[in-house]
């Protein structure tokens, strides 16, 4: 009996697993581009090197600020300014160590080390060579491992250990709460890891250890001494609010589990793919950004290497597509393990995401890229769900077709087979039909199940542009 396998929507984005997924997903996708054209699969822009040898340590950190130039901090202490025009400088490092939050408000720059608070007025950032006016110690912090900070209102407010600091707009610096209120502190085992601003309010994210399964989400108006929600997630801490499409998506814990928050329920929505046996990930607290509309979060590996690394995109083309994630960007070295990315910031076209590279035996190297308006990524790929039919039956694969919208001069499609759920692929040789603007093959091969890969050779800024898939099998008799 002749059965097959249509696939001509790809908005689904990552499946659940090789076996389940949303119509229209796949189980990976790499540097593809799955919601500018609706019914395209495409290739993604490529992110290139911008930072050169100037960046030598790991930006979790970074900002825009209102002078036109965009500032990033690193784990060593240092500041990096970058201009407009994308030229990198270190005109700072703080002595203090590593910078574990940064902010803008009301003509400064801050950043806070373990526990002190620094700033830089903006127009001294802009116009000095080497920061001499910067003051390192501005204010005294709680010592903590994490400072996150966000703007909301009349302050801009810090995470400080069980506590949330503020700046009014006159200056005025309150360890806990502002001028006018005192807030409650977190139970001590907590502390403050992320923020977010949330309608008029304000979301905190906490963790207790690296190893202790339970952490809060805070929600404040900034008016009462207290929170008006304190909800427990039973993960390893919070470590990334992603706002999107009018909803606010926290990841918490270090297993992919991404969960919905509505104001007052959390609920679990996705996990991102992978293997979790005795792995880790995470996604750092200023590792997300807004891209022309679309949220970005950047994936790190914690241990283990459980899931592919790089920027990951959460979205829908509108409200009739379904909210999709993909592995949408990879970083310029091209690695997809033992990776970690830092900030990543949002500047009209430009997308700069900071990363630490610890591939063996490259050993660690750091930097940040840009996206390339000139230049689409070179490995880009998707692997199917597992198709199987009926499992109890025979099967002989026998037919595929790769329809495509365009194949420019210079690029081309690949087409391979994992058999029976196996870790390693097999070419299958393509021709090409030009007047059906498809390429086809009839190559047999015997399988209970089959994953096939659809890889993408690009020119330039040129790439392939995949409109379905299609493959064919025969069933014969029950095994």
């Amino acid at each position: 009996m002749k059965k097959f396998y249509l696939q001509n929507s790809w908005d689904g984005g990552q499946a659940d697993s090789s076996l389940r997924g949303i119509k229209g997903s796949f189980t990976e996708g790499v540097g593809v581009d799955i919601r500018s054209t609706p019914g395209l699969l495409k290739v993604s822009q490529a992110l290139v090197k911008e930072s050169a040898a100037i960046v030598t340590d790991f930006c979790k950190w970074g900002l825009v600020a209102t002078d036109g130039n965009a500032y990033f901090f690193g784990d060593t202490g240092k500041v990096y300014k970058r201009t407009s025009a994308g030229v990198w400088t270190n005109p700072y490092t703080d002595a203090n160590g590593a910078i574990l939050g940064c902010g803008e408000w009301n003509g400064y720059i801050y950043w806070a080390t373990s526990a002190k608070l620094g700033r830089q007025s903006v127009a001294n950032a802009a116009s000095e060579a080497n920061w001499a006016s910067a003051n390192a110690s501005w204010q005294n912090l709680t010592a903590a491992t994490y400072h996150p900070m966000v703007v909301q209102g009349l302050y801009l407010l810090i995470g400080n250990d069980t506590k949330i600091a503020t700046v009014d707009d006159i200056d005025t610096f309150t360890a806990n709460g502002t001028p006018d209120v005192t807030l409650a502190d977190l139970p001590t085992e907590y502390t403050i890891t992320s923020m977010a601003t949330f309608g008029i309010d304000i979301l905190i994210g906490t963790r207790v250890t690296t190893s202790y399964s339970s952490a809060l989400v805070g929600r404040w108006d900034l008016a009462s001494p207290a929170y008006s929600a304190l909800d427990d997630i039973p993960e390893v801490g919070v470590n990334c609010f992603i706002p999107t499409d009018n909803f606010m998506f926290i990841q918490a814990g270090n297993q992919g589990r991404i969960y919905y928050y509505d104001g007052s329920t959390i609920s679990k929505t996705r996990k991102l793919a992978g293997d979790y046996a005795n792995k880790t990930m995470t996604i750092y607290p200023g590792s997300y950004a807004s891209f022309r509309g679309v949220a970005c979060f950047g994936l790190s590996n914690l241990s283990g290497n459980p899931c592919l690394e790089g920027i990951y995109t959460i979205s829908q083309y509108d409200s009739n597509y379904p909210l999709s994630i993909v592995l949408e960007y990879v970083p310029s070295p091209n690695h997809l393990t033992a990776m970690e990315i830092g900030a990543i910031v949002s500047i009209g076209n430009s997308l700069i995401v900071c990363w630490k590279d610890s591939t063996i035996p490259a050993g660690i190297t750091y930097g940040a890229d840009n996206i390339s308006w000139t230049a689409k990524y070179g490995s880009a790929y998707i692997k199917t769900l597992s198709i199987g039919g009926e499992r109890r039956k025979k099967k002989t694969y026998q037919e595929y077709d790769v329809a495509y919208k365009s194949k420019p001069t210079g690029t081309n499609i690949s087409l391979s087979y994992y058999p029976n759920f196996n870790s390693s692929d097999t070419a299958i040789t393509l021709d090409t039909e030009t007047d059906y603007n498809k390429m086809f093959s009839k190559t047999h091969f015997e399988a209970g199940t089959v994953q096939f890969k659809l890889a993408f050779t690009a020119s330039s800024n040129d790439a392939p542009e995949v409109e379905e898939f299609y493959t064919q099998w025969d069933e014969q008799e029950i095994l």
